[in-house]
């Protein structure tokens, strides 16, 4: 195991022990006030447009390059292409009420049970498919360092509008500049702003996908 060169905010016991109790409690809250009922409802929805699991798992690079299964709402018709295909610009594969997740980010919610479990965090960097980390990692610099923390279900790369697929070199160098920005210069209030600000991103994201 390589030793770190530098020392980061969250490698202090009191700011890890605080993220990781901040994490509980807002999870916790979303789940019981919000995914509580969505998953009823979506399930019903979701059942009623295609066959198949209504969360969908897929295996991510955690904290330490340790994988685990990230949940998120199914929106494509079962297909043996989603661990190994972007999603296309009116891809097939998505159902209606799956478009409709991914404009508006709902179908990311089951992300925080992972937050509940501890694999994920609220803020921390957005965790790749596998076979996308294999493909970069070699190719950025500093590319592991974005797995020093829990990955999260928003970051600062998504707040600066780095999301959805990666079709160039320079928006994967982008992601992990930020990345390696948020982990490096780490405070509570930094967290709680990229949580308020991704709201109006995520909003302007999904009125320029239509």
């Amino acid at each position: 195991m390589k030793l770190k060169n530098n020392i980061t905010p969250l490698d202090n016991i009191f700011n890890a022990v605080f993220k990781r109790a901040f994490d509980i409690l807002f999870s916790g809250f979303v789940i019981v006030f919000f995914l509580s009922w969505m998953y009823p409802l979506f399930t019903l929805i979701i059942k009623l447009q295609s066959r198949g699991p209504v969360i969908y798992k897929q295996l991510r690079e955690g904290k330490n390059g340790v994988y685990f299964a990230c949940f998120k709402f199914r929106t494509m018709h079962l297909n043996g292409e989603s661990d190994y295909s972007w999603t296309k610009v009116n891809d097939p594969r998505v159902t209606r009420f799956g478009v409709f997740l991914r404009r508006t980010s709902l179908d990311e919610f089951p992300q925080f049970l992972n937050v509940f479990l501890g694999t994920m965090s609220i803020v921390g960097p957005r965790p790749h498919p596998i076979k996308l980390n294999d493909l970069y990692r070699d190719r950025v610099e500093k590319f592991s360092l974005r797995h020093e923390t829990r990955p999260g279900v928003t970051g600062l790369s998504q707040m600066k509008g780095y999301r959805g697929s990666i079709t160039q070199y320079h928006q994967i160098n982008s992601r992990v500049k930020l990345d390696r920005f948020y982990i490096q210069k780490w405070t509570f209030l930094f967290d709680l702003k990229i949580i308020v600000l991704t709201i109006p991103a995520t909003i302007h994201w999904g009125l320029s996908s239509k």
